[in-house]
């Protein structure tokens, strides 16, 4: 999906657009004047060619679908349900609803994460500043500036070349549908990430549900562009299933029971808006109370990793002093 900021962008252009709507501007003119505005980006192209198809007539769902890879497939449905229904504001403002709540949740986990990465790259600079401050103080510059030079090449060789390989390993894994399933896996079974991973995917995946379903959207339909919201291919695969029940005919709570994905607690929930008739407030509750949970285990994590990077960092800084003043007394 999106990040941080095209998240915050989206959900402040879907807003503007939704408020323009209200005031009776056409949608054409609506996507020009806001587009207009922008800075130079593929969404401000997309907008503008919509804008221009809208004001020649042209529907609005068929002009964003002939940019793919500006306007997302959830994005996609809910403006055509509610243009086909005659309801094109209220779909505009459940997409800026959804995307500003994405966006509350990815900066949630931008905002809690920095502090330990920090630390985290403080832990290979450390090393490289001690070592260099040691050989100035008893060698000077010049072996100082050598030993800089021969502990960043040490990091290219043992650091960066892994790093490298990694990444194209997994830029390879995410051009096939078995790659991004297997890098899934990995990622929902690593220690302290797995089950933040988890929460945050099920998060979006319920948040995206909610306003599919509401904005009108069939169930099935729903689902699967739900799950592939979640941004993780086992999710989405086991939400497959889940919408194929619910095609012929299942309930929804007993389909998602049984692929084992939901809490009791959430399960509960859906399973009583179904017996009130009222899914759409149901699924509502349960994306903000997955939400809810997903920002907590995201703050647990932060609160986790950051003890164990200040301890590692201590006892570096240990190492070093110790064999600093162990070298002045070796003379």
């Amino acid at each position: 999906m999106f990040g941080v900021a095209e998240a915050r962008e989206r959900a402040e252009v879907f807003r503007e657009l939704t408020a323009m709507v209200h005031a009776g501007v056409s949608i054409g003119e609506s996507l020009t004047t806001v587009a207009a505005g922008m800075r130079p980006s593929r969404l401000r192209g997309g907008l503008l060619r919509a804008g221009y198809d809208a004001s020649g007539g042209h529907e609005i769902t068929e002009s964003f679908e002939q940019h793919p890879h500006v306007f997302s497939a959830l994005e996609l449905a809910m403006l055509g349900v509610g243009e086909r229904a005659g309801r094109l504001e209220m779909s505009l403002r459940a997409i800026a609803d959804y995307h500003e709540r994405d966006f509350e949740l990815r900066s949630t986990l931008q905002r809690e994460l920095t502090y330990p990465i920090i630390l985290l790259c403080a832990l290979i600079l450390i090393p490289l500043g001690g070592r260099a401050a040691i050989a100035w103080i008893t060698d000077g510059v010049g072996a100082a500036v050598t030993i800089a030079a021969s502990t960043l090449l040490g990091y290219a060789i043992f650091l960066g070349i892994p790093a490298i390989v990694v990444y194209l390993i997994i830029r390879n894994a995410r051009q096939s549908s078995a790659g991004r399933l297997w890098l899934d896996q990995l990622k929902l079974s690593v220690p302290l990430i797995g089950p933040v991973a988890r929460k945050v995917a099920l998060a979006r995946f319920c948040r995206a549900l909610a306003a599919l379903y509401s904005a009108g959207v069939l169930m099935g339909s729903s689902l699967r562009l739900a799950g592939e919201a979640s941004a993780n291919e086992v999710i989405a695969r086991k939400i497959e299933g889940v919408a194929r029940a619910v095609d012929t005919g299942g309930s929804l709570s007993e389909a998602l029971r049984k692929s084992a994905l939901m809490p009791g607690t959430v399960l509960q929930m859906l399973t009583t808006g179904e017996r009130t008739g009222d899914v759409d407030a149901m699924a509502e509750h349960v994306a903000r109370h997955l939400e809810t949970e997903a920002q907590t285990a995201i703050s647990a994590m932060a609160v986790s990793i950051t003890p164990i990077a200040v301890v590692i960092a201590g006892i570096i800084v240990a190492i070093m002093v110790i064999s600093f003043y162990g070298g002045l007394y070796s003379f």
